[in-house]
């Protein structure tokens, strides 16, 4: 019979053997990656003309007043012509977003919320918060423009429902603290199935209208690419060894970026498995000149590069073509990149008297919506 200490040291070396296979495989994949990644974007783009640096067409076009404390998250209508705004004062607002006027308010059951989302038909809201639930609300196309019924609440997570998504109109997305996120359909008030993979709080969530894929990302660091229609994660991303605190789809659909609390903005293309751009505030300024730097007191080079060594990232979204990155910091704002040219080109949102802590472009590109810890969203627009 054999011994517990022999049986110990025989399960620790077939657990090293292991180890040492799984690096052996890590290190075989990183060398078939290096082989298809022949070439970053900036590299691909050198000869395509840069945007001058301090440049911005987008002026402030309207400043919604409505909500008392922090704004917690803002989101368009598929239209354009509505905005979607969550507070922690216990309401959500939809506003006009042409003339800025309150189209309808919605008192919340939860005032902690974190998350909220318009259906494309725009029929329907959805809110999620602390309170582990996500609760839909049906948007009346006439008065009474303030309502407190709800459609259906959906009780599933056993923590904070961090993010929600509509998929269309009869089924929503949700993130969660319970490491997991969930499909649910609102016809049958039920949940349709769960998705599970990562081992840490689920953080962002981005779902693609044109692949039919949704992407999620956590506290462990990962960002997974799932199809509803598979079992499993069909693409998983190692990000960063911090949170991945927001996600991006490009246009087209077949590339995303990651921002996370690293303060690294990361550009993955689903085609070929890998990075193919990344953003950070630290290198970019580390490459200037104290003159460039202290040249303009009002511009974005004004701060020394040591200042930019952790400015975590909390929100980020594309500009129509996709040329443009909008990316909020938690301490600098919301800087503007020019992801071909790997360069911060200005800012938007300097109006605002709190923090910036989210960016949300609307569908038609015309308008760039910012909210803030001063409890206003402002429309910027060309």
């Amino acid at each position: 019979i054999t011994s517990p200490p022999r049986q110990m040291a025989d399960l620790d070396s077939r657990i090293a053997h292991a180890r040492h296979q799984a690096r052996q495989l890590y290190h075989s994949l990183e060398v078939m990656q290096l082989k298809v990644q022949d070439a970053t974007l900036a590299q691909v783009a050198r000869d395509v003309a840069s945007i001058p640096r301090n440049y911005s067409n987008l002026e402030l076009y309207n400043t919604l007043k409505g909500h008392h404390t922090k704004v917690a998250q803002v989101q368009w209508s598929r239209d354009s012509a509505s905005l979607l705004t969550a507070s922690q004062d216990g309401n959500m607002l939809l506003w006009d977003a042409v003339t800025g006027f309150k189209r309808l308010v919605i008192r919340l059951n939860n005032p902690w919320v974190l998350t909220c989302a318009i259906a494309p038909a725009g029929h329907l809201a959805a809110s999620g918060g602390l309170d582990n639930a996500c609760t839909i609300y049906r948007v009346p196309s006439h008065a009474p423009y303030t309502t407190t019924g709800y459609e259906t609440i959906f009780k599933g997570h056993t923590a904070y429902v961090s993010a929600c998504e509509f998929v269309n109109d009869v089924s929503v997305l949700t993130a969660s603290g319970d490491m997991s996120c969930a499909l649910w359909d609102i016809h049958k008030e039920a949940k349709v199935r769960d998705f599970h993979d990562h081992l840490g709080d689920v953080l962002s969530l981005n779902y693609g209208y044109e692949s039919g894929v949704f992407i999620s990302g956590a506290s462990d660091g990962m960002a997974k690419v799932w199809d509803p229609r598979l079992k499993g994660p069909t693409r998983s991303f190692a990000v960063s060894q911090s949170d991945v605190t927001s996600l991006a789809s490009f246009p087209d659909g077949n590339c995303f970026v990651s921002g996370s609390d690293d303060g690294m903005v990361r550009w993955f293309d689903l085609r070929t498995d890998c990075v193919i751009s990344s953003y950070s505030m630290s290198a970019h300024f580390s490459d200037k000149s104290p003159t460039l730097q202290q040249s303009d007191k009002n511009s974005v080079y004004s701060s020394p590069s040591h200042e930019f060594d952790n400015p975590g990232i909390i929100s980020l979204d594309f500009s129509k073509s996709g040329r443009l990155l909008y990316v909020c910091y938690s301490d600098f704002g919301c800087m503007i990149w020019d992801t071909l040219k790997n360069d911060i080109i200005g800012t938007v949102g300097n109006d605002h008297m709190g923090k910036i802590n989210q960016v949300n472009v609307s569908p038609d590109g015309i308008a760039v919506a910012t909210a803030s810890w001063d409890s206003t969203i402002k429309v910027w627009s060309v």
